[in-house]
């Protein structure tokens, strides 16, 4: 391909410096142009990269919570078990304070609960005063047995979910009493 060139000069009726006056080559042109659409290819990837980003973080769970009943409470007899030393609550669905988690959203989530239990001791997963699945030790006197259960449940918007000791006695040391929660799928 045969080059071409243009001269720039300068005109003036004063005595101009016309020292940026330069050759400037068809070549020169193409090289510009060159640039321009690759700089436009790089917008547009980055533009439809920031779209895929935006739609991927719509499956990534927001939604973590880890807690545990601190160690030595040792919770005994009828009540709902708080996990008060929480590790993580992403999304603060998770109250330390009543041990309830509430779905901030629809959507699949998975739960897992424990139980470091006596002789009879037994745990539930509660869903809205519904009981949905329990660990049960039965045990002779003076021994111990820790348990958990995971459950994949389906929740609606506002739907709580926790734990009632139904009977016996507990131990709590080393996060022997933890429950946990991640949503999975949500649905907007």
């Amino acid at each position: 391909m045969k080059e071409y060139s243009a001269v720039r000069s300068c005109h003036s009726s004063s005595s101009q410096d016309c020292t940026w006056a330069s050759e400037f080559t068809f070549q020169d042109a193409k090289n510009a142009i060159d640039k321009m659409n690759g700089l436009d290819n790089l917008t547009s990837r980055i533009e439809s990269l920031e779209l895929q980003v935006a739609t991927l973080q719509k499956y990534v769970p927001r939604i973590i919570f880890h807690a545990k009943v601190s160690d030595d409470l040792n919770p005994s007899g009828k009540r709902r078990m708080v996990y008060d030393a929480v590790i993580v609550n992403k999304g603060s669905a998770y109250n330390s304070k009543t041990g309830v988690f509430t779905a901030p959203l629809a959507g699949t989530y998975l739960f897992t609960y424990s139980l470091l239990g006596g002789p009879t001791s037994e745990v539930r997963l509660v869903k809205n005063e519904e009981d949905l699945s329990y660990i049960h030790t039965i045990l002779s006197l003076g021994e111990a047995q820790t348990g958990s259960m995971p459950v994949i449940l389906s929740l609606e918007s506002g739907d709580q979910i926790w734990v009632n000791l139904i009977e016996g006695n507990t131990w709590s040391g080393r996060g022997a009493l933890s429950f946990q929660g991640i949503l999975l799928e949500g649905r907007w």
